[in-house]
């Protein structure tokens, strides 16, 4: 393998960023327990772009080498930095590909981007989304030292005149498969919703079935990563172009509209005083029980020491996108071996690329290094905090303009568990509705600093996870506050 090496004394480098550093709530710190080895006879052989875990210390790679186009599956078990790898593969091999096999059904694996994994009774399925002609979604499942067809698979092609590549995916609870489609600065991407393999027979004859919903970005760009709650009624999703991600709530059945409260975007800038690169965010994964949405930022394909030395996975609240805590992959390998550039063998993998992570049960964290041709684990020091997930819906009343900046007392109230808040913005504004306790700490943001146009909208504030007892909820809109008192009676 070739990969360029530049020394770091000669690079007068500076990099503006966040000034979190491998930290959650100022708590704890992160460390990178082991990074599989880049080399024989543990390496996943190649640029390895996305990573799903089915337990701790075991978990898929899928490669994607595309100047190579070398495109399939990895699996370990029981992995450190040395072993665990599942097969063998020709390290470094160019055109070597994962077919998907069912019969006379043969696809072959083409410019995959992500995987997500499914437990179904006691097998581990990998779903591909994968860019064949048809744009299937393919299914996989690992065997004790590789992988074999499953036979389910789905294209996403729902649009016969402008057929759309695909790029992130991941599945609910239920089995829904959620896929984003590719944009561009000039086209928007898609977030596509298609029914559990369980309920639609179309992935097991026929192949094709039109989606439950498709939900259009509201900004041109390119969606590299999408994850969803368990329940479904929560999407979010990457836009690597404009630096946002973006929040949905509603149900695959009614359909998602975009929540206003949630707001997050990449304004770090990774600079040597010649070259400036603007980083942003590829993959997305949701922390179930944690409730964290974690949040994989990099350089775009950029494998020089400047691209290596900026690499972060950010822990977001789910509710209104502000910052708990990062990843910081890159600085990392730099404090353990005095370079970006450098691959040792342990718990460093340089090269810092992280376009994609996933969890064990145990919280524990694996992230790709697509440069490094690695997969790393990461635990924290400490247990992650829980955040409750208290969105559901923001909608905007009618069309009066109101005269002046008011919130209404929440009804009903008192409540169990739900309540609704309504408000009135007089002028376009950037609203915050927080929740506290009586003795001043905070519980939850309900939105922060949200623009908001001029009208009147309602909140429904969910506490189920709250005890009984008498809060506080407060509304700013920049120049003004206020408060009002609500019960919550289980």
């Amino acid at each position: 393998m070739k990969k360029p090496v530049t020394n770091f004394a000669l690079l007068i480098l500076f990099v503006i960023f966040t000034p979190l550093w491998i930290s959650a709530q100022g708590f704890g710190q992160w460390t990178c327990n082991y990074a599989t080895i880049d080399a024989d006879p543990n390496a996943t052989g190649n640029r390895t772009i996305s990573v799903a875990s089915y337990g701790e210390n075991n978990f898929t790679a899928l490669v994607a080498d595309f100047p190579d186009s070398c495109y399939y599956l990895v699996g370990y078990k029981d992995a450190d930095s040395t072993k665990g790898r599942l097969g063998k593969y020709q390290y470094s091999g160019k055109g070597q590909i994962t077919y998907w096999l069912s019969g006379f059904d043969q696809v072959l694996m083409t410019r995959a981007k992500d995987i997500e994994h499914r437990k179904v009774g006691d097998d581990n399925l990998i779903f591909v989304a994968n860019n064949d002609p048809e744009k299937n979604i393919l299914v996989f499942k690992m065997t004790a030292d590789s992988f074999e067809t499953y036979p389910l698979r789905l294209s996403t092609i729902h649009n016969v005149f402008n057929p759309k590549n695909i790029w992130a995916i991941d599945i609910d609870a239920a089995g829904r498969v959620y896929v984003t489609t590719e944009g561009d600065s000039l086209n928007p991407s898609e977030i596509l919703v298609f029914e559990s393999p369980d309920k639609e027979s179309a992935w097991s004859s026929g192949f094709q079935a039109a989606p439950l919903q498709i939900i259009t970005l509201p900004d041109n760009g390119d969606a590299r990563g999408v994850t969803v709650n368990p329940e479904g009624t929560v999407i979010y999703v990457s836009n690597y172009v404009t630096k946002k991600v973006y929040c949905y709530i509603g149900d695959a059945t009614n359909g998602y509209t975009l929540y206003s409260g949630f707001n997050f975007a990449v304004t770090d800038v990774v600079t040597d005083g010649t070259t400036t690169i603007l980083p942003g965010p590829w993959g997305l994964n949701y922390l179930p029980n944690k409730n964290i949405l974690f949040v994989s930022v990099a350089t775009d394909y950029k494998n020089t020491t400047l691209g290596y030395s900026y690499g972060k996975v950010f822990l977001l609240d789910p509710n209104n996108g502000s910052e708990l805590g990062v990843i910081d992959c890159a600085e990392w390998n730099f404090n353990r071996t005095g370079a970006y550039n450098s691959n040792t063998p342990g718990n460093v993998s340089g090269y810092a690329s992280p376009y994609n992570c996933d969890f064990d049960e145990k919280e524990n964290v694996y992230i790709v290094s697509y440069y490094g041709w690695t997969v790393d684990k990461w635990s924290f020091s400490t247990d992650l905090p829980t955040i409750d997930l208290t969105i559901t819906s923001v909608e905007k009343i009618g069309n009066t303009v109101p005269a002046e900046f008011a919130v209404n007392q929440n009804y009903p109230n008192p409540f169990n568990p739900t309540t609704t808040i309504e408000f009135s913005v007089s002028k376009s504004s950037q609203i915050s509705l927080s929740v506290y306790s009586l003795t001043g700490e905070l519980v939850t943001n309900l939105l922060n600093s949200s623009n908001f146009a001029s009208g009147v909208y309602r909140i429904t504030f969910d506490a189920s996870k709250l005890a009984s007892g008498s809060y506080i909820y407060t509304i700013n809109d920049g120049a003004q506050s206020i408060s009002k008192k609500m019960i919550l009676l289980k």
